[in-house]
């Protein structure tokens, strides 16, 4: 059994797929299957990933549901860990090897996540995204404050997720941000290493660019709703969310 499954959504990826792949594929460390998931696309996709012969590569076809397909890889990931890729994003070498070391000299952290370097056209050659880094104190709180943890460099311990019966939610364009709340409150420790390791993409055709307002509304909905959590759990006096977490309580509008 593979240790790691690198999980992959795909749709009508087929100007950048390639690197993608082949990004997965020349990692160091080696003990991996890939599951990509076909998400209903129509244009090359489905031939560019035929085209590989690889036997870590497993595919699994789905209808136009993004939300979906990366709840069914996760329900088809056999690793021990998940590790999140997109189709137009291209792996450091090491990437692999260096989260997995991580998670097994420490088998309290539940999320790894990493800094990125951005590239594509009108960015400047080395350009990086990071905002904390090391152990996340208070994860729930920094979270409302910000998305701390770059989707596609997620390396999450698998059974967690299915102990605390996890997955993703159909928040669109900001279903990450929503899982790592629900893995915050249920204790889950986040560390962020602060070298690059994923080259991240920046084109027109992102969901993350396409949808920027969709994307900020239902982060601020996601947020209002753990603020009022907490807030309900203070003002009752219980031994709730916050006080489990042992995060300091914040005043929200």
């Amino acid at each position: 059994m593979s240790k790691i499954s690198v999980l992959m959504p795909v749709y009508n990826a087929e100007k950048y797929l390639s690197q993608s792949i082949e990004s997965v594929l020349k990692q160091s460390y080696r003990d991996f299957e890939f599951i990509i998931v076909d998400d209903g696309s129509i244009d090359n996709t489905l031939q560019i990933i035929r085209s590989y012969s690889d036997k870590r590569i497993v595919l699994l076809q789905n209808n136009h549901d993004f939300i979906g397909s990366l709840n069914q890889g996760l329900q088809q990931a056999k690793g021990k860990y998940i590790a999140r890729m997109d189709a137009d994003d291209i792996m450091h070498i090491d990437r692999l090897m260096i989260q997995h070391t991580i998670m097994e000299e420490e088998p309290s952290i539940t999320v790894c996540g990493t800094w990125m370097n951005r590239f594509g056209e009108n960015i400047n050659a080395g350009s990086i995204s990071g905002t904390v880094d090391g152990l996340i104190e208070y994860p729930v709180v920094e979270l409302l404050k910000r998305n701390f943890l770059f989707h596609p460099t997620a390396f999450i311990r698998k059974d967690f997720l299915e102990k605390h019966d996890l997955q993703y939610q159909y928040y669109d364009c900001a279903e990450d941000y929503k899982l790592w709340f629900e893995i915050a409150k249920k204790k889950g420790v986040f560390y962020i290493e602060s070298r690059t390791l994923l080259f991240y993409r920046i084109s027109e055709t992102q969901v993350t660019q396409a949808k920027r307002k969709e994307q900020t509304e239902t982060a601020e909905r996601i947020k209002k709703r753990n603020c009022r959590i907490l807030n309900q759990t203070k003002s009752k006096g219980l031994s709730g969310i916050g006080n489990h977490l042992r995060e300091p309580y914040l005043s929200c509008g």
